[in-house]
């Protein structure tokens, strides 16, 4: 796949990564598993744009 920019996806991703956590601590916690669910997909995001901004290092 051609002309995929790296940065573009990493920041996207660190974005819906704050969107998550976000989301975890305006909640009110009355159901655990959904709370814990946002976070873990916060983190995976998170994950996600670090590997992402390396790609787009080794790349450049």
């Amino acid at each position: 796949m051609k002309g995929i920019n790296y940065l573009t996806i990493a920041i996207l991703n660190f974005l819906a990564a704050i969107a998550f956590i976000v989301t975890v601590v305006v909640s009110d916690h009355s159901n655990w598993k959904i709370t814990y669910g946002f976070g873990f997909v916060g983190l995976l995001f998170a994950i996600t744009g670090v590997a992402n901004t390396i790609n787009h290092i080794k790349k450049k």
